[in-house]
């Protein structure tokens, strides 16, 4: 994206990923010639494990799947199980929703398959290995209170599941001055990725955000876009995927306002 003036003069762009994450989208904003705003709206605890957690990690070798939902997932779950395991199980088959995941997946050795682009847990309950699991042991490694749909499904078709939670999401202590300032200056186009960081938002803005529910909101999913709008977001843009590339390319539409 070097060099590419996509988004020369364009409204200040409001990334609100955790700190540690913010960089994968922010630099090729700016590359792209975007002002960014980096504020985190989010950040990730990794949570001890307790006995419980701990015997998932040691029956390791009883799974047929192993899923890892999210970049955080993947990274925690594996240095945890990496700890126990110097050479993992060879009958398992890994799966990552999504290719930032598979990514963070991709150095470990592991017989791998990656969802694509734009894919959801919901893509994978659409793979052929899923359909028939009757006996059939599944992990899923996530953060805490995840989503409920892709386990309730697994389970549907006869499979036994369990959960490894490595995190849990919390509101950091972000200040808001420099958004403020921000909003006073200019055009502010606003990003979230997680229904987490739009709650954290909203709680962060307290009595300004009436404000925020005027600026151009770029969502990465549907199910996300709807949450939005139900918190009375109305200029709503769903990029195809939580992608840099994408991202850049809706950011791009608002300034044309091509929707």
């Amino acid at each position: 994206m070097t060099g590419d003036p996509l988004l020369s003069g364009v409204a200040t762009v409001v990334v609100t990923r955790p700190a540690n994450q913010a960089a994968a989208l922010s630099d090729p904003l700016r590359a792209a010639g975007a002002p960014v705003l980096e504020l985190p709206t989010l950040a990730i605890q990794p949570i001890e494990l307790d006995p419980a957690q701990r015997q998932r990690v040691l029956d390791l070798d009883h799974y047929d799947f192993v899923i890892c939902v999210s970049p955080n997932a993947a990274q925690l779950g594996l240095e945890a199980l990496a700890d126990y395991w110097p050479q993992w199980p060879v009958r398992q088959q890994w799966l990552a929703v999504g290719p930032a995941t598979g990514a963070a997946m991709a150095d470990w050795g592991l017989n791998l398959k990656v969802a694509q682009q734009g894919a959801t847990s919901e893509t994978l309950l659409d793979w052929p290995e899923l359909q028939q699991l009757h006996q059939r042991r599944v992990l899923i490694l996530r953060g805490e209170g995840g989503r409920e749909t892709l386990g309730q499904t697994l389970r549907q078709r006869g499979a036994r599941v369990d959960y490894l939670e490595l995190y849990r999401r919390v509101c950091p202590d972000t200040d808001l001055t420099p958004l403020l300032r921000a909003l006073d200056a200019g055009p502010v186009i606003l990003t979230v990725t997680s229904g987490d960081g739009l709650r954290n938002l909203m709680t962060l803005a307290g009595p300004d955000l009436d404000r925020l529910r005027l600026c151009p909101l770029v969502v990465v999913s549907g199910r996300l876009a709807q949450f939005a709008r139900e918190q009375g977001f109305a200029d709503l843009w769903q990029a195809r995927s939580p992608s840099a590339a994408d991202m850049i390319q809706t950011i791009a539409s608002i300034e044309k306002r091509e929707p």
